[in-house]
């Protein structure tokens, strides 16, 4: 059983996500994603943090494509309009 935390930790070690990760991360994830390996009402609760199953979650993301913000589109501006 495993934390966000450590979840977090093992796919950013394992080299699992192509940049590291926070639990906060991999908490937006589970919430978000549809293909999260373990449903909420699964979520075991110990002490003040949510535990579940590694071997799902570790297959899960070794087969799952990254996604993120993507490229800039442009260049930023300084605010000041200074170039």
């Amino acid at each position: 059983m495993v934390t966000f935390t450590e979840i977090a930790k093992q796919v950013t070690e394992r080299g699992l996500v192509t940049r590291p990760i926070t639990r906060q991360g991999v908490r937006h994830i589970a919430e978000t994603d549809p293909e999260w390996p373990v449903p909420a009402d699964e979520w075991m609760k110990i002490g003040n943090a949510w535990a579940m199953p590694w071997d799902p979650i570790e297959k899960f993301f070794e087969g799952r494509e990254t996604r993120g913000r993507g490229p800039d589109r442009q260049p930023r501006q300084r605010r000041d309009g200074a170039e």
